[in-house]
């Protein structure tokens, strides 16, 4: 009898502890942050973009990632953006270093159209500006190159009346 209580108390014990490894692991990346520097190209006025990001690691695959970007004027039109997105990451590597993630969130653009060039009146200096929510839905891929140091790529589209389009990314940051 000794050691039936032997086993089934090194059971126990090893459940437990299996338990306590597991949701140590589920909970690694808790409370991760990013931040760092985007730049890339946008579809509404084919030009180049440049931006911020931050990003916020509730659990495993869940994120919020608030981005602020700039797209230069090219077309007399340039824009400023600001997205809220929602980030699901699933790792695609055995090691964890590469995460694949959709992207589904807010967008407040305002963009503002420049005389141009040609205009009749090009001393006038004048722009309009428009403002605007929408949506933005996309995807990207990150890998950690080292633990702080995380590079990603990212596709998405803005939806807002009369200047959607797309923006693509590439971006380097600081995880702390």
């Amino acid at each position: 009898m000794p050691f039936k209580n032997s086993i089934r108390t090194f059971s126990v014990l090893l459940a437990i502890s299996l338990c306590g490894t597991l949701s140590h692991a589920a909970s690694l990346y808790k409370g991760e942050k990013s931040v760092g520097l985007r730049g890339g190209f946008t579809t509404r006025n084919t030009t180049e973009t440049a931006g911020l990001y931050f990003s916020y690691r509730f659990s495993d695959h869940f994120r919020i990632s608030p981005k602020l970007d700039y797209a230069f004027r090219h077309k007399d039109i340039d824009a400023f953006s600001i997205d809220f997105d929602v980030e699901i990451p699933f790792s695609i590597s055995t090691s964890g270093r590469t995460n694949i993630y959709p992207i589904a969130g807010l967008n407040y653009s305002s963009f503002s159209r420049h005389l141009s060039s040609n205009h009749p009146d090009k001393s006038d200096n004048s722009s309009q500006r428009e403002s605007g929510l929408g949506l933005s839905l996309g995807a990207g891929v990150e890998y950690f190159a080292t633990p702080s140091l995380r590079l990603a790529f990212e596709g998405k589209g803005i939806l807002i009346r009369k200047y959607s389009g797309g923006w693509f990314n590439l971006s380097i940051g600081y995880v702390f």
